[in-house]
């Protein structure tokens, strides 16, 4: 897998994932993918193609190489001249996202792919549905080739747009951007169309522009490629990588299959998805009435309601079954109202029961699940918010605090989906886990929480640790919720008595056991018992449902979970999961 850009481009991360899915679900062969990364944005000399072409050729030289898959983002040299130079035998398919003109004598090579035109059109008729009173499009673009054709075909565009005014930005550095954008009148719309370079030279990423615009911008700011979108953009009749990369996967797995490249035409698409995010749609007050019917919309809260739709029905079906079964009954048997009195209030404490218990434990599961990734995600706004307050903002760590949102939000959505699984007595997603690099990853979210806290957070992972079979995000679950329980603890401690251990190590019976303990003032002896108990707690703010969901996903992993008292002072809870009999 040749790619021009870095491994840090957006677009290209999610195309080599779902291709590589993709391929993965088709064939029934193991595939094993390469991955090498030209830099073209930054080094765009011919030297540095040179030293990439002789780099590969050395690297793979003896290779039984079935397939190139090539993601040029520039000219098609990657995709034609390269691999034509040093494997001219094995295939070639590429996906491209330009409005380059297609080289000739790239078909002549036993080269194959798919060219993704934007959908200019599309993206400003959406434009103008959402905001019919726009005058003026601010279309804000880069200097390269690359830049230079998406902004060719965005001014054809316009001129089939009559009323509207269309200014185009490409000789202003970025630097000077966010102010411009600032004072944009009423009427206006930002187009960021594509930006690999701006006036100096300096590199840049769509991705990386709308992060900087979208804070200081007056008016919404829309888009061509839809791996921009969660950045604060509006959205746009967008390019989808998830779906060209669906394609791309099909294509190339004709051709490992036999096909030859060369039968295969080179397909060349206006193909865009119309998509917006509805958190922007709220923040510039665009009524999602004129959303089209055929658009996403992502970033919709979901309510309870849309998650257990079918839950929640079933369970009215049921109490009203229960309830005109109960009145049937009455009706019928007037002359044992007595005996059909206590058995009528039988019936209706049961069924209390019966709605009390679903739908609290459903109500109680995912409320404390999803408080520890919506608090961090909330944390790392926050951070966000104060460093874009700064004069000039640190962007890595800003994209560093983005990232960070989006896996907490999708481990959120898959907390959701697995205590679904949890509570309809599925089997949980067993895989084969590395436990000291998800104690790693699960003390890195509770870090920064610890820092404000003045806690010394400590971890003691032995070496050899084997592996364990276990579900990645109920296991992290578990872990998080006592270290976040043993800082608790110690909210009262002198702040230089502050210690929590994280200790991780094998036992001799084939286990491996995780304790956490803190130096708080410990659990009083007449609760020792309880801990585990559904709606006990000791805290004045808890649901008293941490431990006991803890307890139950560390049965459903076959190992056991406890908690009690260290001398001189402070708790400890451990707990232990089986190890995987095939690891040292």
């Amino acid at each position: 897998m040749l790619f021009n850009e870095g491994r840090d481009a957006p677009g290209s991360i999610t195309l080599q994932q779902v291709v590589q899915a993709e391929l993965q679900k088709l064939s029934t062969n193991r595939i094993e993918f390469f991955s090498e990364h030209l830099y073209a944005r930054h080094f765009s000399d011919k030297a540095n193609f040179q030293l990439f072409q002789d780099y590969l050729g050395k690297k793979y030289a003896g290779q039984n190489l079935d397939l190139f898959l090539v993601f040029p983002s520039g000219d098609y040299s990657l995709a034609g001249a390269l691999p034509d130079a040093l494997f001219p035998d094995v295939p070639v398919v590429f996906l491209s996202v330009n409005e380059l003109a297609v080289p000739s004598a790239i078909s002549k090579l036993g080269v194959t792919g798919i060219i993704q035109r934007f959908d200019v059109r599309g993206t400003l008729g959406l434009m103008l549905r959402l905001q019919p009173d726009t005058r003026r499009v601010v279309v804000i673009g880069g200097t390269s080739e690359v830049d230079r054709a998406a902004l060719g075909r965005i001014e054809e565009s316009a001129h089939a747009l009559e009323g509207i005014e269309f200014e185009f930005w490409t000789n202003r550095p970025v630097a000077a951007l966010p102010a411009a954008v600032q004072s944009l009148p009423a009427g206006t719309v930002i187009l960021l169309s594509t930006f690999q370079r701006d006036v100096t030279g300096q590199p840049f990423f769509m991705s990386q522009l709308a992060q900087m615009l979208v804070p200081s911008a007056s008016v919404p700011v829309y888009v061509l490629g839809g791996w921009v979108l969660g950045s604060g953009v509006v959205g746009g009749v967008v390019v989808d990588s998830e779906e060209l990369g669906a394609r791309g996967g099909q294509l190339a797995f004709r051709v490992l299959g036999g096909v030859k490249p060369e039968t295969l035409p080179i397909e060349v698409v206006t193909k865009g998805t119309p998509m917006v995010d509805w958190r922007a749609l709220r923040r510039w007050h665009i009524r999602e009435s004129r959303v089209p019917a055929d658009c996403l919309v992502r970033y919709r809260p979901v309510s309870l309601w849309d998650e257990h739709q079918d839950l929640i029905l079933i369970s009215l079906v049921v109490f009203l079954a229960q309830a005109f079964t109960i009145a049937g009954l009455l009706a019928q048997r007037k002359r044992r109202r007595q005996a059909e009195a206590e058995i009528n209030r039988q019936r209706t404490e049961l069924a209390h029961v019966s709605r009390v218990s679903t739908m609290g434990q459903l109500a109680s599961a995912l409320a404390h699940e999803l408080n520890q990734p919506l608090g961090a995600i909330l944390r790392n706004a926050e951070a966000a918010e104060l460093f874009l307050q700064k004069a000039k903002p640190d962007l890595e760590e800003i994209r560093a605090i983005l990232a960070d949102i989006r896996k907490d939000d999708q481990r959120a959505g898959s907390v959701i989906e697995r205590m679904r699984s949890l509570l309809k007595r599925r089997d949980l997603a067993s895989n084969p886990l590395d436990l000291g690099e998800l104690i790693e990853e699960t003390v890195a979210l509770a870090w920064s929480d610890a820092l404000t806290r003045q806690v010394d957070l400590t971890m003691q992972v032995s070496a050899r640790l084997p592996v364990v079979q276990g579900d990645r995000v109920h296991l992290q679950q578990v872990l998080l919720n006592l270290i976040l329980n043993g800082m608790d603890a110690m909210a009262t401690c002198n702040p230089a008595d502050r210690r929590l251990v994280i200790r991780a190590e094998p036992r001799k019976d084939g286990l491996v056991e995780v304790a956490v303990s803190d130096s708080g003032t410990g659990i009083p002896p007449d609760k020792l018992e309880r801990l585990f108990q559904p709606f006990f707690t000791t805290k004045p703010e808890g649901m008293g449902m941490g431990l006991a969901i803890s307890h139950t996903i560390i049965a459903a992993h076959g190992g056991s979970i406890w908690g009690g008292n260290q001398d001189p002072h402070g708790a400890v809870f451990k707990f232990t999961l089986p190890a995987e009999r095939s690891s040292p």
